[in-house]
């Protein structure tokens, strides 16, 4: 059932931006003067692009159709998506990266998932089919990278959107990503060899991120040994887990991937109660009531803690709570507040909304408001990064039409 328009200044605020982000290449990271992100980023792009489509926004949609256009311009003869790239005023492509420390995994699938969306969502198949060589070679390069053909693709430490971040090997945002990309194009170009891939990755996922004694000996899990260690040692978890490596389970509560399996379809009842009850716990002691992106932070001498201060290229952001070390994201904030709505928690859903309305309106600058921060500070509240962050914005766009019954094409 749709319901009224919630907060609607904040609404009008969060469009006004992903406007100003708008380009005739494509939108941008942020509009603020930060070289880097005023570029066509591919997960921000189509995540702000996603938000634009449900909003029903034609400058907002157009320029998901242009990042779309740029990103597949530039793809590599490998198949790769670029993770950004910056284009001048007259069109031009003066410079991309396909990734910095490590290559950019999750763009191939966020490229796909736009296409799909696009055409789906403004039945502009033509665009599709144009687009169908591209995304066959995105697509076959994450078979290629399964690298052992066993299902599951590897990611190197820094591939998915927490770039600056810890995990690595089998990361579950991107097995989520790629079953909705599998799925999404199975259904937009009929491939019938996508959907029984989507199958076979669905599978995977439901037997190796939340293990459970009763599956530790079935054909389907993918490390036994790693899946026994970890209910010896920790017990069934109540959430999916973020990663999977050749040494063992990485146990951080992602709030992102849990969303994200919560919109694919694929906890069971009592799984899809426990992760949401669990995000639910850790948002409501912070002061912001926003899920944060990974939990527990990693405090200096914990495990990860080396690596964490050595993965990042210009400044360390991620001390703990901050940044992508346990920092409050209003765009993890939207993807959460989807699955709330998609479980019929709409209440909950609506009391984040609010929380993520009140951290856009925030601005450290005196006699400013609505600064669109890239995150907060999971204790203190405190807004950090960059300002006017275009998918910041998006978050509240996605769940503002959530909740009002407007949702995303997931195949």
């Amino acid at each position: 059932m749709k319901t009224q328009a919630i907060q609607p200044e904040g609404f009008k605020r969060a469009l006004q931006l992903l406007r100003r982000a708008t380009t005739p290449s494509g939108i941008l990271a942020s509009v603020s003067e930060v070289s880097n992100y005023r570029r066509i980023w591919a997960r921000d792009g189509v995540i702000c692009g996603l938000a634009g489509l449900v909003a029903g926004d034609a400058e907002v949609t157009s320029g998901l159709r242009a990042s779309l256009e740029t990103l597949a311009r530039c793809q590599a003869p490998e198949g790769q998506i670029p993770s950004n790239v910056e284009v001048d005023s007259d069109g031009q492509v003066r410079d991309l990266s396909y990734g910095g420390l490590a290559g950019r995994v999750d763009t191939l699938p966020w490229f796909v998932i736009g296409v799909c969306n696009y055409a789906r969502l403004t039945k502009d198949q033509a665009f599709a089919e144009r687009m169908a060589p591209a995304m066959q070679k995105a697509l076959d390069l994450l078979t290629m990278w399964e690298f052992n053909r066993r299902g599951l693709v590897y990611v190197p430490q820094g591939g998915d959107w927490a770039d600056e971040y810890i995990l690595h090997g089998y990361v579950l945002s991107i097995q989520l990503l790629r079953l909705w990309a599998l799925r999404c194009h199975a259904q937009t170009v009929d491939a019938p060899a996508s959907a029984q891939r989507a199958g076979e990755l669905a599978e995977l996922i439901r037997a190796n991120y939340w293990p459970r004694r009763r599956q530790v000996d079935s054909a389907a899990a993918y490390h036994q040994r790693a899946h026994r260690l970890y209910l010896e040692e920790h017990g069934e978890p109540d959430h999916w887990l973020a990663t999977l490596t050749p040494g063992g389970y990485s146990g951080q509560f992602d709030a992102l991937s849990n969303a994200l399996s919560v919109l694919l379809g694929l906890p069971d009842k009592d799984q899809c109660r426990h992760l949401l009850d669990h995000g639910q716990r850790i948002s409501e002691s912070l002061p912001l009531r926003m899920v944060p992106s990974f939990w527990p932070p990693i405090a200096e001498g914990e495990p990860g803690w080396r690596e964490l201060q050595a993965s990042y290229k210009d400044t360390f952001s991620n001390a703990p709570c901050q940044y992508q070390n346990g920092g409050v994201w209003p765009m993890v904030g939207g993807w959460w507040g989807l699955a709330l709505c998609a479980a019929e928690r709409t209440a909950e859903a609506r009391t984040l909304l609010d929380a993520v309305h009140a951290f856009n309106r925030k601005e450290l600058q005196a006699g400013e408001n609505w600064g669109f921060y890239e995150y907060g500070h999971a204790r203190t509240g405190t807004p950090g990064g960059v300002r006017f962050c275009s998918w910041s914005a998006a978050g509240a766009v996605l769940l503002g039409r959530g909740l009002e019954g407007h949702g995303l094409f997931f195949g």
